[in-house]
């Protein structure tokens, strides 16, 4: 596989992780809690959000191996962004289960935050 597509690749992962995080984000924020804890469409747009995000990640750290990376700098923000992501993803599940809404608002704002700051810082490479 040529750099490029590499690269490509990443940046497909990214903007599916971001619009995975927004459809989990949709789900838990404004969809009913199924009586015996998450529900299928809460379920699927979790791993979905943490699939992605993870194989976003992955692809990243490919590129960054091979040396098409145009920055040492850039690798941070997207660590930070997944380890973030994850962390703050966990935290708003388990906080569904037991019906801690501010938690849950807190934990998908956190993550769809992150996200676009590393997409954005990524895209436009202001520094």
């Amino acid at each position: 596989m040529s750099p490029h597509a590499l690269i490509e690749a990443h940046r497909g992962l990214a903007m599916l992780a971001v619009l995975a995080t927004v459809g989990w984000a949709a789900a838990a924020l404004f969809t009913p809690l199924a009586s015996g804890g998450l529900g299928r469409l809460h379920r699927l747009s979790y791993v979905a959000a943490m699939a992605t995000t993870g194989l976003a990640g992955l692809t990243g750290l490919v590129v960054v191996v091979l040396g098409t990376a145009p920055a040492a700098l850039y690798p941070w923000f997207g660590l930070v962004a997944i380890i973030g992501h994850g962390v703050a993803g966990a935290r708003a599940r388990r906080a569904l289960v037991v019906g801690r809404r501010d938690t849950v608002v807190a934990g998908v704002a956190v993550q769809g935050l992150l996200l676009l700051a590393a997409y954005g810082v990524m895209t436009v490479k202001p520094f």
